[in-house]
C-alpha cells in the first residue's frame, strides 16, 4: 500500500454520548416505520414472542461484539476481527457482508421519506424527495464525523421524544382485548416464525456503531458504556412500542403500513388529529437519524476494507481538511442511488438482510476462535464466556432458520450475490492486503 499510517488515521473524536446515538439512530426508525407487517404473519402475540429470541441474540451478540470491538478497535469491525481470527478470506465475506447491509439500508429510508414527504406535500415528487434526501445526506456525511455525530445526537433524541409522545397519547386508547386476540397465536409456531424478520428490524444494524471505533477518543472503556446504554434503550422502547401500536383498536389496520405510530394514532384519535401529522413529521426524525448511521457505517466499512488491500487503494483516502474517506463515501453512495432508482430495494434489502445474518454468525464464531488462538490477547471488556457466546450462536441460527423459510425464493440471489464477491476476492481482492501486523499494530 502506497499511504502512509499518518494519510489513513482517522480523526479521534467521538465521545461516548456520540456512539450510543449512532448505535440507537441506526437503529430508531425500525420503531417508525416497517415493523407492522409483524402482526400480519400472526397476530401481536405471535410477535411479540418472536421479539423474545430476536431480543436474546441482539443482546448476547452486542456483549460479544463489544469484547471484539474493544479488543480490536478498527473501522473495518467485523471483517477485521474475522480476518485476524479466520484469515483474510473470512474477512473479506464478513465485511462484504456488513457493507452489503449497511449500502442497501440508506436506499429503503430515503424512499420511506420519498413517500412520506409526498403524503405530506403532495406537490413534491416522492422520487424527487428520495434522491435530495440520500444525495444531502451523503454529502453532509463528508464533512466530518463530528459534525454527522452532533446531527445524530440531536435526531435521535428528538426521534426517543416523539416515541414518548406517541405513548402519552396512545396509552389511554389501549386495550388488553386487542393485544390478546382470541385465537392469540393465529398462525401458531409458524406465526412467530414468520414475524421474526420484522422483529429483528427493532434492532437491525446497531452493531454499526463499532465502526466509529477508530473515532473515539477512549475506545476501550467507551465502548461498552456506549453499547449498553444503546442496548437497554432500544430493548425498552421497542418493547413498549410493540405493546402500544398492537392494543390500539384493531392491529390488522396497522399491520400491512409503513407507518405504524402515525396509523395507531389514526385509529385512537381520528385520520384529521392533528397528532396524526406530527406523528408523520416525527417519523421523519426517526428515519434521518438512521439515514446518518447507516451512511456513517457503509462508508467506514469501504474505507477499512481499501485500507486493508480487499477494494481499491483510491477508497481508503481521507479528505485532507475533514479526516473524512470522502471516496468511500461517494462512490458506494452512487450505487445506493442507482439502486433506489431501480425499483429492486425491496429484493436487495432481503439479501441484505441474510448477508447481516452470515455476519453475525461468523462475528460470534470468531470470539470462539479468538479465545482459544490468542488467550492472552488484551480484553479491556470480557464477554461471560463460553456462555454468551454460545446463546449468540444458538440464537442467531435459530433467527437465520426463520428468515430462509420465509425467503425461500430470495435464497437464489443470495448465493448469486456472494458468487460474484467471491469470484472478485480470488481475482482482485486478495493480491493487495495489507500486512497483518501492520493491520492489527502488533509488533
Amino acid at each position: 500500500m502506497s499511504n502512509n499510517n499518518t494519510d489513513l488515521q482517522l480523526k479521534k473524536v467521538l465521545k461516548p454520548i456520540h456512539l450510543w446515538a449512532i448505535a440507537v439512530g441506526l437503529v430508531i426508525s425500525g420503531q417508525f416505520y416497517g415493523f407492522s407487517y409483524g402482526y400480519a404473519a400472526g397476530g401481536p402475540v405471535s410477535f411479540l414472542l418472536s421479539f423474545i429470541p430476536v431480543s436474546i441474540f441482539y443482546f448476547s451478540f452486542i456483549f460479544c461484539y463489544t469484547e471484539l470491538a474493544t479488543s480490536i478497535p478498527h473501522a473495518g469491525g467485523p471483517s477485521a476481527y474475522t480476518r485476524r481470527a479466520m484469515g483474510p478470506f473470512w474477512g473479506f465475506v464478513t465485511g462484504f457482508s456488513m457493507l452489503l447491509a449497511f449500502l442497501m439500508a440508506p436506499c429503503a429510508i430515503s424512499l420511506a421519506v420519498g413517500a412520506v414527504i409526498n403524503f405530506l406535500f403532495p406537490a413534491i415528487p416522492a422520487m424527487t424527495a428520495t434522491m435530495v434526501f440520500l444525495i444531502g445526506f451523503i454529502l453532509i456525511a463528508t464533512l466530518g464525523v463530528e459534525s454527522s455525530a452532533k446531527i445524530e445526537l440531536a435526531v435521535t433524541v428528538l426521534s426517543l421524544l416523539g416515541l414518548l409522545l406517541f405513548y402519552f397519547l396512545a396509552a389511554p386508547h389501549f386495550e388488553v382485548e386487542n393485544l390478546i386476540t382470541t385465537p392469540a397465536l393465529t398462525n401458531g409456531f409458524w406465526g412467530i416464525c414468520g414475524a421474526v424478520t420484522f422483529a429483528m428490524w427493532l434492532y437491525f444494524a446497531v452493531e454499526g456503531a463499532a465502526m466509529s471505533a477508530e473515532e473515539m477518543k477512549n475506545p476501550k472503556k467507551d465502548i461498552p458504556k456506549a453499547y449498553i446504554g444503546a442496548m437497554l434503550t432500544l430493548g425498552v422502547t421497542a418493547l413498549i412500542t410493540i405493546v402500544l401500536a398492537g392494543g390500539v383498536g384493531d392491529y390488522q389496520a396497522i399491520a400491512s403500513v409503513d407507518f405504524p405510530l402515525t396509523q395507531a394514532l389514526s385509529n385512537a384519535l381520528g385520520p384529521d388529529s392533528v397528532w396524526v401529522t406530527i406523528m408523520a413529521l416525527v417519523g421523519l426524525v426517526g428515519l434521518t437519524a438512521s439515514m446518518i448511521g447507516c451512511v456513517l457505517g457503509y462508508s467506514r466499512q469501504c474505507y477499512a476494507m481499501a485500507r486493508t488491500g480487499y477494494l481499491p487503494e483510491f477508497l481508503s483516502k481521507l479528505n485532507v481538511k475533514f479526516k473524512t474517506p470522502h471516496y468511500a463515501l461517494i462512490v458506494p453512495g452512487v450505487i445506493a442511488v442507482a439502486v433506489a432508482l431501480s425499483g429492486l430495494t425491496a429484493v436487495v434489502i432481503t439479501i441484505s438482510v441474510f448477508s447481516a445474518l452470515f455476519m453475525y454468525i461468523l462475528a460470534t464464531i470468531s470470539v470462539f476462535i479468538l479465545h482459544k488462538k490468542e488467550p492472552n490477547m488484551e480484553r479491556p471488556y470480557k464477554v461471560a464466556y463460553p456462555i454468551m457466546p454460545i446463546i449468540s450462536l444458538v440464537s442467531v441460527l435459530f433467527i437465520t432458520f426463520c428468515v430462509v423459510a420465509f425467503n425461500l425464493a430470495i435464497v437464489k440471489w443470495v448465493l448469486l450475490v456472494y458468487a460474484i464477491a467471491i469470484l472478485y476476492y480470488f481475482l482482485l481482492g486478495r493480491k493487495r492486503l495489507r500486512p497483518y501486523e501492520e493491520e492489527f499494530d502488533l509488533d
